[in-house]
């Protein structure tokens, strides 16, 4: 079982439980949610008001922000002791280069350092929505930093 706290407009940043359905409880706030489970399959997006539940089955990939200016908690229950966490944009980023450029259709190796430079970690900013209508500023992308590669193997 897993408390949350998620400032205002904060995002649990995409991520998976490999190994665990999730079963999570609005105690305080309202929650935007959504998963997919597998390729091809339907996005299944949410509003969770404060004391409703979400559930994330095991392997989906989703997601929980809290859509008001106060901070927000949830509590997450599962349904196996080590439900593992992967989130998304840190495991994607951490792939070799060159087979992240290939499987983005061709972008360049620079441009794909680039994109996973700086990547928040949990919990992430809001959406810009959010951080409008809550007052906050907007995270500004100027000064990003470019990824080092973190596996540079050689295959043969």
């Amino acid at each position: 079982m897993t408390v949350g706290f998620l400032g205002p407009c904060g995002i649990n940043l995409p991520h998976i439980h490999p190994r665990g359905t999730e079963i999570n409880y609005a105690l305080k706030g309202d929650f935007q949610t959504g998963f997919f489970q597998e390729n091809g399959g339907k996005f299944v997006g949410h509003i969770v008001r404060e004391g409703q539940v979400s559930v994330f089955p095991k392997g989906a990939i989703h997601f929980e922000q809290n859509m008001g200016c106060d901070t927000a908690v949830f509590v997450a229950a599962f349904d196996h002791e080590d439900a593992g966490t992967l989130t998304i944009a840190d495991g994607f980023f951490s792939l070799p280069t060159d087979i992240l450029a290939a499987s983005l259709g061709g972008v360049s190796e620079d441009n794909v350092m680039r994109l996973g430079g700086d990547l928040p970690k949990n919990a992430g900013f809001g959406t810009e929505e959010c951080l409008i209508r809550c007052g906050l500023k907007k995270q500004q992308d100027q000064n990003i930093d470019i990824r080092q590669p973190v596996n540079n193997y050689q295959p043969y």
